[in-house]
């Protein structure tokens, strides 16, 4: 009996740690999957105005959203709305799990 009590919990272990949440993604250098990180977690959007000055003061939290293509798409439409041109260091999104900030990625 003591045996399949063993091998569940091993298996849970190791199912957990190859294909859970937490079983790391070296895609983008995260200690969450792959999957987890561009289609599961929540991100709040910083965007950075005016990226080209390098005045850190010009960068805002403008949303939240969840997926990372989600998050590429808001900064996008964000700035066609404040009418500056795209640029791809301008925006980062944060990762937040339980609350908190996590990771930054970008897509």
């Amino acid at each position: 009996m003591w045996k399949i009590f063993l091998f569940i919990i091993v298996g849970y272990f190791t199912y957990q740690f190859f294909f859970g949440d937490e079983s790391g993604c070296d895609k983008y250098s995260s200690q969450y999957s792959c999957d987890y990180v561009e289609n599961k977690a929540s991100y709040d959007v910083y965007y950075w105005r005016k990226v080209q000055n390098r005045n850190p003061d010009d960068e805002e939290n403008i949303g939240s959203v969840t997926s990372l293509g989600s998050c590429k798409k808001f900064a996008i439409n964000y700035a066609s709305f404040i009418n500056e041109p795209w640029n791809n260091r301008a925006y980062i999104c944060m990762l937040k799990k339980d609350g908190k900030n996590m990771e930054k990625h970008r897509l």
